[in-house]
Parts: C-alpha cells; sequence; structure tokens
C-alpha cells in the first residue's frame, strides 16, 4: 500500500516538472525599432456582483438588493513598433503580480520583434517573450521608405 501512493507521488511530481515549450510564432522575426512607449488609463466601469434577497435571520429583516463594485482604472501600455515598411502599435494590459512592465525599454533602440497573426511579440532585455494585441498596421509611404 506504502508503495503504490509513493509510486502515484513519483508520477505527479515528474508530471508538475514537465516543462512545455512554447511554439515559435509563425510570423517574420527580426530586429525592428521601438518607436514609441505610452501609458492609458482605462476606466472599467462598476459591476453587479451577487444579489440577495430579504430574509428573516435571527429576528433581524435583510433587504433584497445588489452589492456593487466600484468603477476601478486600468493602465494599458501602448507600444509602437516599426519593423521594415511596416508600423505596429499593440497594447496590452498592467498586471501586478504576474506580468512583465515594459517600462525597462528604451525608445529608440532596436527590439526583437516578430508577428504573429494579431499578436506582437517583443524580445525583452532578458531574451523572455512579451506578447502583446496589435490594435493597428500602418504601412510607410514611399517618401518615408526613401528617407
Amino acid at each position: 500500500m506504502k508503495l503504490g501512493a509513493m509510486a502515484i507521488g513519483l508520477v505527479l511530481i515528474g508530471s508538475l516538472g514537465a516543462v512545455t515549450v512554447p511554439a515559435r510564432p509563425s510570423g517574420p522575426c527580426r530586429s525592428g525599432t521601438l518607436l514609441d512607449l505610452k501609458t492609458r488609463i482605462q476606466t472599467l466601469p462598476a459591476m453587479t456582483n451577487q444579489h440577495y434577497e430579504e430574509k428573516e435571520k435571527n429576528g433581524k429583516k435583510v433587504t433584497d438588493g445588489y452589492t456593487y463594485s466600484p468603477d476601478r482604472n486600468q493602465t494599458i501600455y501602448v507600444l509602437t513598433v516599426e519593423l521594415d515598411d511596416m508600423t505596429y502599435t499593440a497594447e496590452t494590459p498592467q498586471n501586478l503580480f504576474f506580468g512583465y512592465n515594459p517600462t525597462d525599454l528604451v525608445v529608440n533602440d532596436p527590439i526583437g520583434v516578430c508577428i504573429d497573426k494579431n499578436k506582437l511579440i517583443l524580445i525583452r532585455p532578458n531574451a523572455k517573450e512579451y506578447k502583446m494585441k496589435i490594435v493597428r498596421i500602418e504601412r510607410k509611404s514611399k517618401s518615408q521608405v526613401d528617407h
């Protein structure tokens, strides 16, 4: 019995330790230029969280109603990257606990860039990927390319 439990434990530990390798982006991966790094504040509206009904509990009345969360602000990072004759603008919300906040990137410096469908993937200074949603693509005009 103890041997069976130990075998199950080893299988669980082994499966937790498995490493998955992310798929490489299907689009071009080259050196681009970080043209701009901005932030904008987005206000998320209040939401209804829970409904409660009127009840008698220990001789006290609990009234019918809803609980609400207040409006909250969210920081959105907006980055603009030039790659060949295209300019990509992408954005992602700030993640305070688990995410990367791109404030250590330097505007006008070269940066590794990959395009995967509607995702812009930047290669961070520590060689990790930073994925953002593309919100605008602009092709440079001929006069801009010639300069």
